[in-house]
């Protein structure tokens, strides 16, 4: 129950659609359906779920998505705009991989369309950051589930991930910059917040189990060591932030269901709001 709890906030939509729906409307269905008729190389319904005007205008986006299944991340959808994280297979020759991209649709005559420019000019002409950016989406999906596993494989990615980030150019850091400063204030704030409501447990007039208090001291020394750290956010200090986050929620798993049901309730809210924010950075690295 404690698990099905910390992995309840992942708020990823796992995007489970209906094979052969003859009439596709949210953006979930017409990107389905668009990608359907890619891999089929079908240009009359890539224009029907698509903003391709012409039959003779369509290209594939010059490679071939013969039988390509796709599976599908994080959906936006704001106003008349909408956008979905969508995994295809890699080029040939790196059987396993898969290529991660975004899939943009626009609302048109009140009929969700692929925006087929939009969406070719992302696989085509691809960002530096491309595969860095796939790497935080994965963790931003995996983030929440592992507050109820080991974060040894967790740790080892971010600290991966901080030194890919240190590689790219000079230019491409101050671009990320602002968005790395905010984030990190953003990280701080909710880790004081969670460290001031893991101490109120320690306070609390109801009996506290010796082993409980030990883990939530524990976790409140960490909690707070890190949060110094973001005082002056860099990529390394969120890393180690996000690994005192993933290990904070691992010593949740381990409180008693006595201790846990008495602050389920806030620390939900605070692994959320961590949660929300950590969506928003990783939003903004992709502009």
């Amino acid at each position: 129950m404690i698990r099905s709890f910390f992995r309840g906030l992942v708020a990823i939509a796992t995007l489970t659609l209906l094979a052969g729906c003859s009439n596709p409307e949210t953006p979930q269905e017409v990107a389905a359906a668009f990608w359907q008729a890619m891999a089929e190389n079908d240009a009359g319904d890539v224009m029907e779920y698509s903003t391709l005007a012409e039959a003779t205008a369509f290209d594939g986006y010059k490679r071939s998505w013969t039988d390509a299944v796709p599976s599908f991340g994080r959906v936006v959808i704001e106003h008349r705009e909408a956008t979905i994280v969508t995994r295809l297979p890699a080029e040939a020759g790196t059987e396993g991989e898969r290529l991660e991209l975004v899939t943009y649709l626009v609302r048109f005559q009140d009929q969700w369309l692929v925006d087929y420019d939009r969406t070719g000019e992302a696989i085509l002409n691809p960002s530096p950051f491309s595969s860095i950016m796939g790497e935080l989406s994965r963790l931003g999906d995996e983030l929440s589930a592992r507050f109820s596993s080991s974060s040894d494989d967790f740790e080892q990615q971010m600290e991966q991930l901080a030194r890919d980030l240190e590689a790219y150019s000079e230019e491409i850091g101050r671009e990320a910059e602002g968005a790395m400063e905010a984030f990190g204030k953003k990280l701080q704030e909710a880790m004081r917040e969670l460290e001031r409501s893991v101490e109120d447990a320690l306070k609390d007039s109801e009996p506290t189990p010796e082993e409980d208090r030990v883990i939530l001291e524990q976790a409140a020394r960490d909690l707070d060591r890190q949060a110094d750290e973001l005082n002056e956010p860099t990529m390394e200090s969120i890393a180690s932030a996000s690994r005192t986050v993933a290990e904070t929620g691992e010593r949740f798993t381990r409180l008693s269901e006595e201790t846990l049901n008495r602050y389920r309730e806030e620390w939900q809210q605070r692994l959320a709001e961590m949660r929300a924010d950590a969506d928003e950075f990783i939003e903004q690295l992709r502009l």
